[in-house]
């Protein structure tokens, strides 16, 4: 028996009043359709990211682990910069054909342990292709959430880079990036139910 035939079979058995809902939610389906939900998690394709440090990478750290940070642990990405410059963790994602909404959702945070003094801050920084798309400095331990709007991403790929930097002092910069993911939509489901007319 087709799944075709399987759906026809339980209508046959339902009420009007039942079969009058039914028909309610499938026109609702027609009119509004529903989107595909998309996300692409960074930790899960950690290996196959390019780590580098802006110039040497003495005292540099990257991973991905669980972060404490102000007592609330999450998965994250470990991004303790260089003695000198910057440290990025860079992907190349692929981004599917009508991709609308896109959001970068992550969080910031130091993890705990951390002796960075309250007078100095680790740069956190988002690169999209090259430019920068969002930035922020930070000192304190808790996590901070973000929602960043995505521009129209126009390739099939986007180089999205995680910067982080000692601004000069890398001492005790535990920078984490908590669950960071890029999320959006694709396009219209396709309307795949197609009742006899009458």
């Amino acid at each position: 028996m087709s799944r075709r035939d399987e759906l026809l079979a339980l209508l046959v058995n339902l009420s009007d009043n039942d079969l009058r809902r039914v028909g309610a939610f499938v026109e609702s389906l027609q009119r509004d359709p529903a989107r595909a939900a998309w996300a692409y998690d960074f930790i899960a394709h950690f290996e196959h990211a390019a780590k580098t440090a802006s110039r040497d990478a003495a005292g540099m750290e990257i991973k991905i682990g669980d972060a404490i940070c102000d007592g609330i642990a999450r998965a994250a990405l470990w991004e303790h910069p260089p003695v000198s410059g910057s440290a990025s963790v860079s992907y190349l994602v692929p981004i599917p054909h009508g991709l609308r909404g896109a959001q970068l959702k992550f969080a910031i945070g130091i993890r705990d342990g951390s002796e960075l003094p309250a007078d100095r801050f680790i740069a956190f920084r988002v690169l999209v292709n090259d430019w920068k798309l969002w930035s922020a400095v930070k000192s304190s331990r808790a996590w901070q959430d973000h929602s960043v709007a995505m521009p129209q991403l126009g390739s099939d790929v986007a180089r999205i880079e995680f910067v982080t930097d000692g601004l000069g002092d890398n001492r005790w910069n535990w920078a984490v990036w908590g669950e960071p993911r890029l999320i959006g939509q694709i396009g219209n489901l396709p309307n795949t139910f197609k009742g006899d007319e009458e």
